[in-house]
Parts: C-alpha cells; structure tokens; sequence
C-alpha cells in the first residue's frame, strides 16, 4: 500500500476551507489568534498540530474533524479501502483524545 502523507491530507484539506473562506492565511490567524507562522508552516507540512489546534479549526470552518483528513475523491478513488479505514481510524483516535483532554479540564 502506498504511504498516506497525513501532514500533506491535512495541509492542503486546511487549505482549501480557509480559501472557500475567502481567508488568507494572515486573516485565518488574526481570527484564531495564532501566529501567521504557525498557521503558514502547517500548510507547508513544516509543523503540526496538537489535538485541540485540530478542534479549533473543525470549530472554527464548522467541519466535522474527519474532514482534515479526507482525501480529495479523485485521488481517494485510485487508492483501495484499506487508506478509508486509516483515516477513519486517525479520526475517531483524535477525537477520543480531544474528548479525554477535555475531560480532565472538568473536574
């Protein structure tokens, strides 16, 4: 099975919103109040993200968080099914992170 770029996935998924946004990346960090840098580096795949970065972004473009990783339907057509059920599988591990981080801030 061919090697899946997750930063790559990611990257270009965070990409395409900001831009259906009409954003720039500068305009999408003043409003999330991150650095430019950061925002400009995850695009490039020269940083990633934490857990909760990845669910201020799905809360912020009102996304599910599995939409960071979806590959675009023409590239997911040529892959088989074992690329489906990776990234279902990073999906649901991230989001059982994020709950279990927001979990302990409760109590």
């Amino acid at each position: 099975m061919e090697e899946i770029e997750v930063r790559k996935v990611f990257a270009e998924n965070l990409k395409k919103l900001r831009k259906q946004k009409g954003l720039s990346q500068l305009k999408l960090s003043n409003e999330l109040q991150m650095a430019f840098t950061f925002i400009n580096d995850i695009e490039n795949c020269k940083k990633w993200v934490s857990p909760e970065t990845i669910a201020r972004f799905a809360t912020f473009f009102d996304v599910p968080i599995s939409t960071f990783f979806q590959l675009d339907l023409e590239e997911k057509n040529s892959k088989n099914e074992k690329i489906d059920f990776f990234v279902k599988t990073i999906a649901e591990e991230i989001s059982k992170t994020i709950e279990d981080v927001g979990e302990r801030f409760k109590s």
